[in-house]
């Protein structure tokens, strides 16, 4: 990546997609991948586990890549009572610690961010604006939900749909996630050994053990594309059956499906556009990253350095479907591990079947709620 200026360097998008379009004498377009870029982005919600920061750093070793950066300090700032919520890391992403942490209308945040390299970057301020509900939300399953270049192949899966009501005489930009949790039966596989005192012990004559949840515990997964719109054509009017997630045929299970939807100004609008122009048109969030991604994060002490990502705060109005995938005829896609629990002992002692339920991103014992038994 060249950065001699933020004005040249989109200068030099454009002409290099210019040269790409020429019929006549070609020019091989030449690039020059730069080391150390950051890239952070942060965002605060108005429910319990939208909050979250990811900070990555360009590479250039063997491949372009952007490497999580781990061992940062990390802080969501209230700028009017001065609260300070410490972030910690969890699956290459650092999560507020009070998991229950949630912004509110009203409040204005911003993010601060120490690196182990010794730089300090800090965000504009953001104010969270009010969200609109959700009128209506539907399920429609569809045995070639989307194509997958994993698989390649079309999967099967659910498109939810939703409707809602945009206000009149005023400009909306939505963005939606979504997050599914479905019963987990086993809560621990230890690989090569055997689950004891809270964690895997190892034993070589062991290939695998499950053990099953030793209570009610939900799988929770993410979605991880972005879908967003803005009612420039369809302002104060109701909108009806719009496509707003995905979600894949990963195991025959009853789940609840949560959406978020969210109410976004419009320089969020637009830095969340040009990511899902980039995962979308040039192969994932590891393609080299436009200028356009140069959103609000800065570093006092270099003014010059370019800090790519955005901090984000806004309000979500939150709905939930539960869908039955258990009488579904198509298979899932992911390969479900066999049950194979710890044969009970052939003396005197404890049997070992069961594992707790860790609360984690990825689990929880609480019921979420909309889950329908």
């Amino acid at each position: 990546m060249i950065f001699p200026s933020k004005a040249k360097f989109r200068l030099f998008l454009f002409l290099g997609f210019l040269n790409f379009l020429a019929c006549t004498n070609p020019l091989t377009p030449t690039y020059e991948f730069k080391e150390g870029i950051i890239y952070i982005d942060g965002f605060v919600g108005t429910t319990e586990g939208s909050s979250y920061v990811n900070i990555t750093e360009s590479d250039v070793a063997l491949y372009y890549r952007n490497i999580f950066v781990s061992g940062a300090t990390v802080f969501f700032v209230n700028e009017v009572t001065g609260e300070r919520v410490a972030l910690f890391e969890e699956d290459f992403q650092y999560i507020p610690e009070d998991l229950s942490f949630k912004g509110t209308v009203g409040e204005k945040w911003y993010l601060e961010a120490s690196l182990p390299n010794g730089k300090t970057y800090f965000s504009e301020v953001e104010t969270i604006n009010p969200s609109v509900p959700i009128k209506s939300i539907s399920a429609v399953f569809d045995d070639e939900l989307e194509f997958s270049e994993d698989y390649d192949d079309y999967i099967p899966g659910h498109e939810i749909l939703i409707s809602f009501d945009d206000p009149p005489n005023q400009d909306n930009y939505y963005y939606w996630r979504h997050k599914t949790y479905d019963k987990a039966r086993i809560c621990q596989v230890c690989v090569e050994s055997k689950f004891r005192d809270g964690a895997c012990v190892p034993d070589e004559n062991v290939e695998y053990y499950t053990y099953w949840c030793e209570s009610d515990c939900w799988q929770i997964d993410y979605g991880d594309k972005i879908n967003i719109f803005s009612d420039s054509f369809s302002n104060g009017t109701t909108t009806s059956a719009l496509s707003i997630a995905q979600v894949p045929l990963t195991r025959k299970t009853r789940i609840l499906v949560e959406i978020q939807q969210f109410s976004l100004t419009p320089k969020a609008y637009e830095y969340y556009r040009a990511i899902k122009d980039l995962v979308d048109n040039n192969g994932g969030f590891n393609a080299p990253l436009p200028a356009a991604l140069i959103g609000n994060m800065y570093n006092p002490e270099d003014p010059d350095e370019f800090v790519l990502g955005r901090f984000t705060a806004a309000s979500a109005f939150t709905q939930s479907i539960m869908i039955d995938r258990t009488t579904v005829e198509a298979s899932p896609i992911e390969n479900q591990i066999m049950p194979r629990p710890e044969p009970p002992p052939t003396g005197p002692g404890p049997s070992y079947l069961y594992a707790p339920c860790d609360e984690s991103r990825h689990r929880t014992a609480i019921q979420p709620e909309g889950w329908i038994d």
